[in-house]
């Protein structure tokens, strides 16, 4: 799979399916990891798309229940952020308005675009399809899918992408006072080459355990968020 930007309609009719592959993905992790305040990383190939899924896990402990919405909110809205206090490699972005109507368990969907600088000497752009939906009272998810339309882009940008599954889904663990954190990422590469090669690079990279900064990046960003989340409620930020 070469087309890494979809339709408007295509990701529309994607995002359910993604929706119940992550929760899916969560809930099996939840059983695999069950350390807390401690992250972490699992990788898998999916041969469909010949590229892996990287699935970064985190159960933070001191939460309350409403921080589980405020942000899954966050995360849906992140193109309109100045800054996301946790991940400062976060640039900016802009959101468009969609008029699709909500359905099977997609509740909101925006056009948006965010700009990350990952340090390879200029920023990247996600143009993406964003859905927010909620599979229970205890459950949010918001998928992100590559899409070839949305807000005006820089005529600078350099464009990355990612494909399904991708995005955040957050859980809210009553009986221990825990938010579960699971941020699924789905990315082909990083736009250092053009089309197929960069896959090919990406992919050789990953084979080769060469990956230690990719991970490393998803570490440090679950690290950051949990101090982020704990200094908060400890100081009644919320």
């Amino acid at each position: 799979m070469d087309a890494w930007e979809c339709s408007l309609d295509e990701a529309v009719a994607e995002a359910p399916l993604s929706f119940r592959a992550m929760h899916t993905m969560a809930q099996a992790m939840q059983q695999r990891h069950r350390e807390i305040d401690r992250c972490r990383t699992e990788r898998q190939w999916l041969s469909g798309l010949k590229s892996h899924v990287y699935h970064t896990h985190i159960a933070i402990s001191g939460q309350y229940e409403g921080t589980l919405t405020r942000l899954a909110e966050l995360f849906y809205h992140t193109a309109s952020q100045p800054a996301l206090p946790w991940y400062p490699a976060f640039l900016g972005g802009q959101s468009k308005a969609v008029s699709i109507a909500p359905g099977d368990g997609v509740e909101q969907h925006q056009l948006c675009w965010a700009t990350f600088d990952l340090g390879l000497g200029q920023p990247r752009y996600y143009r993406q399809l964003l859905s927010l939906g909620y599979p229970d009272a205890a459950t949010a998810v918001v998928v992100a899918r590559s899409v070839d339309c949305g807000p005006v882009l820089p005529d600078s940008a350099i464009l990355a992408y990612t494909l399904n599954p991708n995005g955040e889904l957050l859980h809210w663990d009553a009986a221990r006072q825990l938010l579960h954190w699971h941020h699924i990422c789905c990315t082909p590469g990083a736009s250092l080459l053009p089309g197929r090669l960069d896959r090919y690079l990406m992919n050789a990279l990953r084979f080769c355990a060469l990956d230690r900064a990719e991970r490393r990046t998803y570490r440090e960003e679950a690290e950051s968020m949990r101090d982020w989340l704990q200094a908060s409620t400890n100081c009644g930020c919320e």
